[in-house]
């Protein structure tokens, strides 16, 4: 069970911040902890343009990881329009 919680305690952060406990609370808390990370992370990696369930996975795996590394990691550019595409905002003659 240590070896566990050192390995939830180090994909969570709390490993950098010597947080001491015993392990059951140190598994408690890495995994709430990770679940509270892990729809954030979700969010801002689909705002830059990345696959929101696989950093919702990343970061319920990584925790504080994952949230640095989508934070860290370029948005993607947007897709050239289309030429079909209508465009916005609409010319005075549409109304």
């Amino acid at each position: 069970m240590t070896i566990i919680a050192s390995l939830l305690s180090i994909a969570s952060g709390f490993a950098l911040m010597g947080y001491r406990e015993p392990p059951a609370n140190l598994i408690a808390t890495s995994i709430v902890i990770d679940l509270a990370l892990a729809p954030l992370t979700a969010i801002i990696a689909s705002r830059r343009g990345r696959s929101a369930i696989r950093w919702t996975v990343a970061g319920l795996a990584l925790g504080a990881w994952a949230l640095a590394a989508v934070m860290i990691i370029p948005p993607r550019r947007p897709a050239p329009p289309r030429p079909d595409a209508p465009q916005y905002p609409p010319t005075s003659d549409a109304a």
